[in-house]
């Protein structure tokens, strides 16, 4: 009988080991990933709190059945956007947007316009830009 108690006590003994570094390496991983989406969480709050864009103006072109809408923005935060990440919003429909400028990158304190072409309807419209940051503004215009 002693035998066989000893051989308990080493395999409970193992499998108390193997446990004990499975146990440690999945709190690790776990860990690692909660530290990594913690910093990505860190860095979107910042990004997002130092966007800001302001809607200098929204004019509507000659309505023929249809119109194109000219949306002039300024960069007012510190944050460098990409222009071509905005997402323009004209009475809550995502519209398609084209741009002129050469570049995409869209620094702080600077001035630009965008152009969606093809749209219908008259009277009053409300237009909404929204940044990649999840920053937006609102503007209204009238046809």
């Amino acid at each position: 009988m002693g035998f066989e108690v000893s051989v308990v006590v080493v395999i409970l003994f193992i499998s108390a080991v193997i446990l004990g570094t499975l146990s440690y390496t999945t709190l690790t991983t776990s860990a690692e990933i909660e530290a990594d989406a913690s910093a990505q969480q860190h860095e979107m709050q910042s990004k997002s709190l130092n966007t800001d864009i302001e809607i200098d103006n929204a004019i509507a072109g000659v309505f023929n059945g249809t119109y194109d809408l000219t949306v002039t923005m300024t960069n007012t935060g510190s944050e460098t956007l990409s222009f071509d990440r905005l997402n323009i919003l004209i009475d809550g429909s995502i519209e398609d947007y084209a741009f002129s400028d050469t570049t995409v990158t869209w620094v702080p304190e600077e001035t630009r316009n965008l152009t969606v072409s093809g749209l219908e309807g008259t009277g009053s419209h409300r237009v909404k830009v929204v940044t990649e940051n999840g920053v937006a503004d609102y503007s209204t215009y009238i046809v």
